[in-house]
């Protein structure tokens, strides 16, 4: 018996000794996993990443693509015996398809996957510009305007299908950043936009009107590629009923919206159309001009990411839309300035308007966007790829009725009433608006107090909807 218990106190004080070498080599391993630097993310991160990088670039080349004509494709028609009326339309073509075009690819996304709709209208954007060039071969006359017809249209298939999937594919791969990470889509489609006409006048003096459209065109395809082998295969549920997207439509938070988004582009295009007219009279070289065109673009893409991040903290998108749609209307003011305030247009007066307008279309874009999203999940659709799908072709479709109309409109403007008439006809529709908005979030309100407060222990909010960071309840 003694035997026995001498030979396990050996045992114990083995035991011991074992466990504090153990805590010792844990405090340790604690002390440098304390100074050691961070951790690189996990893979999951760096794949998010290369899907915005990926998306970013197809968003910039595409919306190049679409401007780069600009400077001097007008000259290039006419000498091949186009008249304004008809370049005028070879450029607005591109718009009403994306409008034709967008719910339709809203409808393909759950049943074709965003990945497929955006590889292919790379593809298809890409060829196209390439197509556009060859048109300085092609003989003067009805061939050429019925050739660039046809090549604008396909260029205006391959955007809508880009633009709709890339919003699907970032609400789905970004759930808790939606707004955050959809600005960067906006940044990069605006830079676009902004830095297009300086890309294409700058080839077209290098190497004539076939360089420009190869070069971007070059870019697209080699997009195609990256956008293959760095998208997401993101599938979701295969249905959507032609019933849940007239549900979805006619709401009050989504037609508000809807007009946000349309008075948007409908000022760029207004301003487009008649700002050069309007500032003949401080007799600008062509530099300074071309800057000052620049203002508004810029501000907006240097904004939206901004707007972004306050939707995704916590900002309320109508209230966030209530702001830009307010800098809007202050804007609109004074860039005339409207014939009942008692001074003149001033250079400075016109750029500071177009600052601020920068700053509020910047807010209304990006929460229009979010608002949306968030107002369909939290009326009961499935957060899912269906509805994605239809926010995404909602705001294509809007956009580019906006940007349709505005220049339209705003060529007619300038022709019967001026810059000044024109610009008060712009505020009138922005302040119809902003009231129209107003009674929306009141009677929203209004509405909430007769609601039955939920018992206690029930959530207040869909699963899906809690785990997003933004807020829409406090309207």
């Amino acid at each position: 018996m003694t035997q026995e218990l001498e030979t396990e106190k050996p045992d114990k004080r083995l035991q011991t000794e074992n466990s504090e070498k153990k805590l010792e080599a844990e405090e340790k391993l604690c002390i440098t996993e304390h100074d050691a630097p961070p951790p690189l993310p996990p893979p999951r991160d760096w794949k998010k990443f290369y899907v915005v990088v990926s998306l970013v670039y197809a968003n910039f080349w595409m919306a190049a693509s679409f401007s780069l004509q600009a400077p001097f494709f007008p000259r290039e028609a006419e000498l091949k015996g186009a008249t304004p009326t008809q370049y005028g339309f070879v450029f607005s073509v591109f718009e009403l398809v994306v409008i034709v075009m967008s719910p339709v690819y809203g409808k393909l996304i759950p049943r074709v996957t965003p990945k497929f709709l955006i590889t292919s209208g790379v593809l298809v954007g890409g060829i196209a510009c390439c197509a556009f060039g060859s048109l300085d071969y092609v003989p003067a006359g009805t061939t050429y305007i019925a050739l660039a017809f046809v090549v604008r249209i396909f260029e205006g298939f391959g955007a809508a299908s880009l633009m709709t999937a890339s919003f699907t594919i970032v609400a789905a791969t970004f759930p808790d950043t939606v707004a955050t990470s959809f600005s960067l889509m906006e940044t990069a489609f605006g830079l676009g936009l902004i830095v297009g006409p300086t890309i294409g006048g700058a080839l077209y003096q290098a190497g004539g009107f076939v360089l420009p459209f190869v070069v971007n065109g070059a870019f697209l395809l080699l997009g195609c590629l990256i956008l293959a082998f760095l998208l997401p295969q993101t599938e979701g549920e295969r249905h959507s009923g032609s019933r849940n997207f007239v549900k979805f439509l006619f709401d009050g938070g989504i037609l508000s919206f809807t007009f946000s988004i349309i008075t948007c582009l409908l000022f760029i295009g207004f301003n487009s159309a008649t700002l050069e007219p309007h500032l003949r009279q401080f007799n600008l070289t062509p530099v300074i001009l071309g800057v000052i065109f620049v203002i508004t673009g810029a501000i907006y893409a240097v904004t939206t990411p901004i707007w972004g991040k306050i939707c995704d903290i916590g900002g309320n998108p109508l209230f966030i839309n209530i702001i830009g749609s307010v800098l809007t209307c202050v804007g609109l003011l004074f860039i005339g300035p409207v014939p009942f305030l008692p001074f003149q247009a001033t250079l400075w007066t016109v750029i500071g308007s177009l600052v601020v307008i920068g700053f509020g279309l910047s807010a209304k874009l990006v929460s229009s966007f979010v608002g949306a999203l968030q107002n369909t999940i939290l009326r009961g659709f499935p957060d899912n790829l269906a509805t994605y799908g239809m926010v995404s072709a909602l705001f294509s479709t809007s956009c580019s009725i906006g940007a349709f109309i505005g220049p339209s409109l705003g060529g007619l403007l300038l022709d019967t009433t001026g810059y000044k008439m024109g610009t008060v006809v712009i505020f009138s529709f922005e302040i119809v608006f902003l009231i129209l908005l107003l009674l929306y979030v009141c009677l929203g309100s209004f509405k909430k107090k007769d609601i039955k407060e939920p018992c206690e222990r029930e959530p207040l909010l869909p699963r899906s909807v809690a785990r997003r960071s933004y807020s829409y309840s406090s309207v």
